[in-house]
């Protein structure tokens, strides 16, 4: 039934085949983790147009995004916007300065929210920083976040969030 089948040959040629199929797509994969690396260098920045604020310690910036704090500077009522839920800005940000993941942030934020004891940061449509300042104006004592490089230079930072922090 096999007659004349040359198995080793046979099976040289699969190996060939699987090893030029990896080598064709090494470059792919190196493009991908280029880009994944390109991306985890971003820092964050959070900032307001209130120059009243004063600046934010790490430990107050995580307050605030976990909702134990809605104060800064003792008295000073502030009021939160966050991007929206599919950008990729939020998922970084989220992971940078609390270590969680975005859908980990909306279960706590449900919690919140059903106990009574806070509501989750009001949510924009774009992460463009156009709409974020739009809020910003709109909000005399809102709050934002933003990859560094895009936030203009008139806006009071009041941290930032460097990558692997």
């Amino acid at each position: 039934m096999f007659n004349g089948l040359d198995f080793g040959a046979m099976f040289f040629n699969i190996r060939f085949v699987v090893l030029m199929a990896t080598l064709s797509l090494s470059p792919a994969l190196w493009a991908l983790e280029t880009d994944a690396d390109e991306s985890a260098d971003v820092e964050f920045a959070i900032f307001s147009l209130n120059n009243d604020l004063p600046p934010l310690s790490k430990s107050k910036a995580r307050m605030l995004y976990r909702g134990k704090s809605k104060k800064v500077g003792g008295s000073l009522k502030i009021v939160l916007v966050d991007l929206p839920e599919t950008s990729m800005h939020r998922e970084e940000f989220y992971s940078m300065l609390l270590g969680k993941s975005v859908s980990q942030m909306n279960g706590y934020w449900a919690g919140l929210a059903f106990s009574g004891k806070g509501s989750p940061p009001e949510e924009l449509d774009s992460d463009d920083i156009k709409q974020i300042l739009k809020w910003l104006n709109e909000n005399p004592n809102g709050i934002a976040y933003a990859p560094v490089e895009s936030v203009p230079d008139e806006v009071n930072i009041l941290i930032t969030v460097p990558q692997g922090e």
